[in-house]
């Protein structure tokens, strides 16, 4: 039971998060909205930013139970104020229980006869009310408008 409340909670990670990294301001992005992810990014442009990701219908009957990968490619609020839009990453999740071992997997995808000019190095975690620790690191690759 627990390892498939890991499964599930990586494959939501993922799919919320899975990558639009890259946040922003309060108001375009709030960071307490339900299942936002937060968390840092650098930049080969020179900029670093904090970030914002919010669902992008990875719940319920969205992405996850259709194979369209709609979550997959959610842009992410930067704290410039711009929004980055993922064109291909290359993420390892990591579900840590409050008790047990953790868990990691890494997904890789690329948009199709779309390309970026920013690659960001991206991190990021957070705890939720149990205890139990959800986090990420790698690259996107992206634009930002």
């Amino acid at each position: 039971m627990k390892l498939r409340y890991a499964r599930v909670a990586l494959a939501t990670l993922a799919s919320t998060v899975a990558l639009g990294m890259l946040g922003g301001p309060a108001f375009a992005a709030p960071t307490n909205a339900k299942n936002a992810f937060s968390g840092t990014a650098k930049c080969d442009n020179g900029q670093s930013y904090n970030f914002v990701v919010n669902s992008a219908n990875g719940q319920g009957q969205g992405a996850q139970n259709n194979g369209q990968n709609q979550a997959e490619f959610a842009p992410a609020h930067l704290s410039s104020g711009q929004v980055f839009h993922p064109t291909a990453f290359d993420v390892t999740f990591t579900f840590t229980p409050v008790s047990g071992p953790s868990q990691s997997f890494t997904n890789t995808d690329v948009r199709r006869n779309q390309t970026g000019n920013v690659t960001c190095q991206v991190s990021g975690s957070q705890t939720d009310p149990q205890g139990n620790t959800f986090s990420l690191s790698g690259s996107v690759t992206g634009t930002i408008s």
